[in-house]
């Protein structure tokens, strides 16, 4: 196999993750950026301080500093490598108390001195995407494992407190009720929730209130219901107002604010795109989001009831910004004019930066990752804007060497979602980081945005609904056909590949293009019909992008079938290579058994890899190395990259 030196160097490439301020915004506490488990904290109103660190004993999964107290709560692994290990710590670092729980522990939210609210999810639940599609372990694997109908594991809100050096807890019952997201202040919260436990549910939210949270039995309301995908509920400080978003699938989209009193629902005109939102008072919110290729940060004004709520500021950078979920987020500071977030852009890896709500232009604060931020290598990012054939304008990004002149051979690398896309950043993180690596080795590289991406509304994003493989996969195309225009393609040495729904796309062309070399396939679609029933997010996802889909009539099923690369297959197949994680529940390892297998007994050149203990993304650092040189070796063998066949 042929090794990327390159993305040796990206295995190591450090996060900073869970930034969290404390009330009088001068802590900044972060995690994901030591070799050791330690937490990170920093004073950002002091620019190129020294951080202190505090030692732990699991590696931290996330860390929120309490209300009205200068403690810290961290969330760490457990013996079985899940979240479970819920610690407070002083303010010099030493533990207060301490507990286990079973499950996961996914978010927490904090309510007062030592006091706060977690979302857990049980010991067999389905994890989404954003959490590798793997199921929550527990102590002892079941051997046999019995899952019963009547009785699946729920996401569940637990209230914790603090005292006499111990840490106590009880759930909130919710009924029937999981829990995707919550916000609270006070004894009241606001939460999105569906009725099915799985992720599927998640595709059929339900907006809570819940109220008594530490009473004896909370009240439960139902507020809003929707086709969509919601998002960030945020209760303003008085918990009389809410905030949410309200979008597709990986939720970038519109904001909601609904008047508890008078029961009235408004939506913030002229915003689209936000991925991220709090309240600064009773009657102001900041924003974050993406902005097509970039990001956009702005406040909203949010006046009384029967007014509109319309954004008083923005900016925009073509730049990428990183929270918890990958997506665009604040940490806001108490003066309401400042915030916190992991930033990065070409040239510039990602680093804790501070920035103004009101003006353009960031500080960086951090440089964990100095050494790959002096010897970044001579890529050049562009922006590219293409026609599709039906006359939608696509836009995308365009990584290629410096010192290179075309026609070079081409890469197409596809995003997940589809309602994700690709953002500038130092080096596009999907797809195993491959993106920067390809370009330093010679290639130029598509990341295409086509229709169904997030970046540029709502009504780009639903575009692709009842249309997948289709409209979008001919934007891609169409992409490839304006680099080589251009001259900076190689038409001859093309490649397409993705992860996810990208790998789905990839999969839809390695059987209906042959214009393409090579393909690769990694956690990819390949069967629809069979995903419905098998996938952890299956009879949501589908029912969101298959709306014709149903396995109960012919009709139903041939919608299914019909965009499936597995039913499309002949022997003028494009080789193709799939990479997959053994315990994906997202795009579940059959996926690409089936397709792989199809291949194979029509002699198209074809090679799976299936990677022990990996989900939906591979994470450990030798898979990630292996994945990447079996991809650069893939390319060479069949011509794409320089030193094999012509």
């Amino acid at each position: 196999m042929t090794p990327l030196p390159l993305h040796d160097a990206l295995v190591e490439l450090a996060y900073p993750a869970s930034l969290t301020l404390d009330q009088d915004g001068r802590r900044l506490a972060l995690i994901g950026v030591g070799a050791d488990p330690e937490v990170h904290l920093l004073d950002p109103t002091l620019p190129g301080g020294a951080a202190t660190t505090w030692p732990l004993s699991a590696e931290p999964t996330l860390v929120r500093w309490s209300v009205g107290s200068a403690e810290l709560w961290v969330v760490t692994l457990g013996e079985h490598g899940e979240p479970t290990r819920l610690s407070l710590l002083a303010p010099d670092g030493s533990t207060i108390a301490t507990t286990q729980l079973a499950g996961a522990i996914e978010d927490l939210v904090p309510l007062g001195p030592g006091s706060a609210l977690l979302r857990v999810a049980d010991v067999g639940s389905e994890r989404d995407g954003m959490h590798l599609g793997l199921r929550v372990r527990g102590t002892d694997p079941d051997d046999p494992e019995v899952r019963r109908g009547d009785a699946l594991p729920l996401r569940r809100l637990v209230h914790v407190a603090v005292a006499d050096g111990a840490v106590h807890h009880a759930a909130i019952d919710l009924g029937r009720w999981s829990a995707w997201d919550v916000h609270a202040v006070g004894e009241r919260a606001v939460v999105v929730a569906s009725q099915d436990p799985a992720p599927a549910g998640y595709y059929r939210p339900t907006l809570l209130l819940v109220d008594g949270l530490t009473s004896e039995r909370a009240t439960v309301r139902e507020l809003y219901r929707t086709d969509g995908q919601l998002a960030r509920p945020r209760l303003a400080p008085t918990g009389d107002r809410v905030a949410v978003i309200e979008g597709q699938s990986i939720v970038s989209g519109v904001v909601h604010v609904h008047d508890l009193p008078t029961g009235a629902w408004r939506t913030v005109a002229d915003l689209d795109d936000a991925t991220d939102v709090g309240w600064l008072d009773e009657d102001r919110l900041w924003f974050a989001g993406w902005e097509d290729l970039g990001v956009q940060v702005g406040r909203i004004a949010v006046p009384g009831p029967g007014e509109a709520a319309t954004v008083t500021g923005r900016w925009t950078h073509l730049a990428s910004m990183h929270g918890d979920a990958g997506q665009p987020a604040l940490a806001v500071a108490p003066d309401g004019a400042t915030a916190y977030t992991v930033w990065e852009e070409p040239g510039q890896p990602p680093e804790v930066v501070s920035l103004c709500l009101d003006e353009p232009g960031t500080t960086r604060l951090t440089d964990h990752n100095a050494t790959l931020r002096k010897e970044a290598p001579e890529v050049l990012t562009e922006r590219a804007t293409w026609t599709s054939p039906d006359g939608t304008e696509v836009h995308g990004l365009v990584l290629r060497p410096a010192a290179a002149s075309g026609p070079l051979p081409l890469v197409l690398l596809l995003h997940g979602g589809p309602t994700w896309l690709w953002s500038a950043s130092f080096a596009p993180a999907e797809s195993n980081q491959l993106a920067l690596p390809l370009a330093a080795a010679g290639a130029v590289v598509l990341l295409p945005n086509p229709r169904g991406s997030s970046g540029r509304g709502q009504a780009y994003a639903t575009q692709v609904r009842g249309d997948t493989g289709g409209a979008d996969l001919a934007d891609v195309l169409a992409g490839a056909d304006h680099l080589v225009e251009r001259g900076l393609a190689d038409p001859d040495r093309t490649a397409v590949m993705g992860l996810s729904y990208g790998g789905y796309l990839s999969a839809q062309a390695a059987v209906t293009q042959p214009r393409f070399r090579a393909a690769v396939v990694m956690s990819g679609v390949s069967d629809w019909l069979g995903f419905v029933t098998t996938s952890a997010i299956g009879g949501g996802y589908d029912a969101v992008y298959h709306p014709a889909g149903d396995l109960g009539s012919a009709a139903g099923r041939d919608a299914l079938v019909g965009p499936s690369p597995l039913y499309r297959v002949t022997s003028s197949a494009v080789p193709t290579l799939f990479l997959h994680g053994a315990l994906d529940r997202i795009t579940p390892l059959a996926q690409a058994e089936q397709l792989f297998g199809e291949l194979a007994r029509l002699g198209v050149p074809s090679e799976l890899v299936v990677y022990p203990r990996e989900g939906h993304e591979l994470i450990e650092p030798e898979h990630r190395r292996d994945a990447a040189a079996r991809v650069a070796s893939w390319l060479r063998d069949h011509g794409v990259l320089d030193g094999t066949e012509d």
